[in-house]
């Protein structure tokens, strides 16, 4: 009896992960019925990420009122699961700060805020919250994560003492940070932040230049946005600003990521001792995947399209990668390959790869991976490979 350990990412538009992993899972059970064939949805923090961390778990979800990116108050929601006795939440900043609750003629990142995440982070910490797991992907914000700190109890003070006002403008006010009212609850907490760009927080490959006009910002904001993150960050990291409640940062400035979502991945890095890690990596680290695979005979993998991004910390190259640490023999799927696909053959991570277009007539194809097909056509694929294995 073989056994076999399916992970596969979602074909968008056509297939979850899960309906992907059962629809192989059908197709070998018809020809091996007495293999144990195990399924684990998994992604690498785009879709399906929260299926993927609360598959098979006993889910709250909340849903509170914060502050909105323009500072009027939204309804947002997070997830939050027990294991081992400890609770641990699930946010995406994109409910408290995404672009898309920015109309499109407001948009500008000199005001808008990432106070609302910070209050998702303070109403989970309440539900009795201590682990954090934080997608911060399709940002409305250039903030350096200031206004999230403010909600979570940090002050940044201008020269006459006052609070600075929400947005990046409120960066190069800044001169003085105060954290006498950072709760000890709030540091006793594991933030892990899903995080799959590279951006430093500043100069030519830093947010604000990126990213900056994607969220509305000219070319004379951006520049301004960019040399008040450097002040911020001279600020942040001069050792003479010392605090007893300060916490070692796991970076700096230039560290990858720490641009990552306005500057978010810096204020978790340097304030909240947070762990900046591609999402692929959180996934399968909390799913527990690694262990599972020990005892597999085959592992199988893969997307809708394979082709050479899919070794960029894609799911296919995650679960891959945790196989061939136990010499297990991988099979990768995919709903059709990109012209360097060559790149993924040769990378030793896969055993095999197979396309389901591939396998079908120049018709077929135009029609192969809508959601009505898909499932079809992939186990015809499965089963021509495993008829004879």
């Amino acid at each position: 009896m073989k056994e076999i350990i399916i992970a596969m990412d979602s074909f968008k538009g056509s297939m979850t992960s899960l309906e992907a992993g059962n629809a192989i899972k059908k197709a070998i059970q018809n020809i091996y019925p007495a293999w144990n064939i195990k399924v684990y949805p998994v992604a690498d923090g785009g879709e399906g990420t929260l299926e993927a961390l609360t598959y098979q778990q006993k889910v709250t979800k909340r849903t509170c009122m914060v502050t909105g990116p323009l500072g009027n108050p939204i309804k947002a929601s997070y997830l939050w699961y027990e294991r081992n006795l400890e609770k641990t939440a699930v946010i995406e900043m994109a409910q408290a700060a995404g672009l898309p609750l920015v109309p499109e003629e407001k948009r500008n990142p000199l005001h808008t805020t990432t106070y609302g995440v910070g209050e998702l982070i303070q109403n989970a910490i309440r539900q009795g919250c201590t682990r954090f797991i934080i997608g911060i992907g399709g940002s409305a914000t250039n903030d350096a994560g200031v206004g999230m700190l403010q909600a979570l109890g940090y002050h940044f003070y201008d020269v006459s003492g006052k609070e600075v006002p929400f947005g990046a403008k409120g960066l190069e006010k800044i001169v003085n940070i105060r954290t006498e009212d950072v709760s000890e609850n709030l540091l006793k907490c594991q933030f892990q932040i899903a995080c799959d760009v590279k951006n430093p927080l500043v100069g030519v490959s830093g947010c604000s230049r990126i990213y900056g006009p994607q969220k509305g910002a000219t070319e004379k904001e951006t520049d301004k946005m960019d040399s008040a993150m450097e002040q911020f960050a001279n600020l942040v990291e001069d050792t003479a600003w010392q605090d007893k409640k300060r916490i070692h940062p796991k970076g700096n400035r230039n560290t990858p990521g720490a641009g990552a979502a306005g500057g978010i991945g810096y204020a978790f890095m340097m304030f909240l001792n947070g762990m900046l890690r591609p999402g692929i990596d959180i996934v399968l680290d909390e799913i527990g995947l690694e262990e599972k695979i020990t005892q597999a005979d085959l592992v199988i993998t893969g997307e809708g399209r394979l082709d050479a991004q899919t070794l960029m910390g894609k799911t296919p190259a995650g679960v891959a990668s945790l196989a061939k640490k136990y010499h297990k023999r991988v099979l990768a799927i995919a709903g059709c390959f990109g012209d360097d696909v060559i790149q993924c053959k040769q990378s030793g991570l896969f055993d095999d790869c197979l396309a389901v277009k591939d396998i079908l007539s120049e018709q077929e194809q135009i029609h192969a991976m809508e959601k009505r097909n898909a499932t079809a056509h992939l186990q015809k694929l499965v089963k021509q490979y495993f008829v004879n294995w």
